[in-house]
């Protein structure tokens, strides 16, 4: 059977050490063992679906990956240099974060959680055919959580009902859901960069879900949760045990486009326990790093049991809600 990565290879082993093997840590069990990258944060046919006339394509969605990540091991190699990255490198590296965060078994969850949220609300069939609806269709249904009828859902509504009853993503959806790392992606190549280097003695850690977005404590009144374009969120993404990547948008000044910067830091001992505590609460599963940290084991014992249920919970005819899961 063919294993398929959510997380890219490449950026899995910059966290190996000379075994090329790293630590993984299990959410909720406290549990650890070594393992190699290629064998990690993937699944079988993970990027296959199984078609209308009975066949499974492993194909599509692999193609649709390839087509925006085949400048990301270049963009980031030239990002960790040190150097101010160029227009095309920002460019390059930008869909390198958005398509690596939208492929994610957590983004999909999102994603079908989002279309849940759509199709209850009747915010119609635009969403993905421009930024502009996109981004007020997500908004309004982040916002809203009332009782979703499963009967309600529509061939349109990029859902689809197994016979399990299980709500998943259906095929166009997953296609549709990567596409839009391509329209995030110029967003992110405007903000702000930058590159935080762990002190002497502390690393940062990588999880199954690396790309997190986190919100400015100023902005936690006016919105319910970060997003690409809201301007009090920022991106993090660890490339190194030694550096981690953040972005974040540049305040509004007076009608005056300023370039965006780019600066590389010393981290503190605080920026790293929080980039870390990032991974540790957003990952699905797993979490990965260089040692066996014995400070891992206790802090991923501590963490729930991973949560697949979505939150747009639907409702039965006689008003039961219904435990429904994203299929991945």
């Amino acid at each position: 059977m063919k294993r398929q990565h959510y997380v890219l290879q490449f950026l899995l082993r910059a966290f190996s050490d000379d075994t090329e093997k790293l630590s993984v840590f299990v959410r909720g069990k406290g549990l650890s063992f070594r393992a190699s990258p290629k064998d990690v944060a993937c699944q079988r046919y993970y990027n296959a679906a199984k078609l209308d006339s009975g066949e499974v394509d492993t194909q599509t969605i692999e193609k649709e990956l390839s087509q925006v990540e085949g400048a990301g091991p270049a963009a980031v190699h030239a990002l960790l240099s040190g150097a101010k990255p160029t227009v095309e490198q920002r460019e390059d590296f930008a869909l390198f974060l958005t398509s690596q965060d939208f492929r994610s078994p957590r983004k999909r969850q999102e994603f079908a959680d989002m279309l849940l949220g759509i199709e209850h609300n009747k915010f119609g069939e635009e969403t993905g055919k421009s930024v502009e609806s996109y981004v007020r269709e997500i908004t309004q249904a982040s916002e809203r959580r009332d009782e979703f009828d499963v009967a309600k859902l529509t061939d349109e509504s990029g859902l689809r009902i197994d016979e399990d009853g299980t709500i998943s993503v259906s095929f166009e959806a997953t296609i549709r859901s990567l596409s839009a790392a391509k329209h995030f992606a110029p967003v992110v190549s405007k903000m702000d960069w930058h590159l935080f280097r762990a002190p002497r003695g502390m690393r940062f850690i990588i999880s199954d879900s690396p790309v997190q977005l986190y919100e400015s404590p100023e902005t936690l009144e006016k919105f319910s949760g970060p997003a690409y374009w809201r301007q009090g969120s920022y991106i993090s993404l660890p490339l190194t045990p030694e550096v981690c990547f953040v972005a974040s948008h540049r305040p509004k000044s007076s009608g005056v486009e300023l370039p965006p910067q780019f600066a590389v830091r010393e981290a503190k001992g605080s920026d790293i326990r929080f980039f870390n505590q990032l991974q540790l609460a957003g990952c699905l599963k797993q979490v990965y790093a260089t040692s066996d940290y014995p400070w891992l084991h206790k802090k991923s014992a501590e963490l729930p049991e991973p949560n697949t249920n979505l939150s747009f919970m639907p409702v039965s005819a006689e008003g039961v809600r219904i435990s429904v899961t994203a299929k991945r």
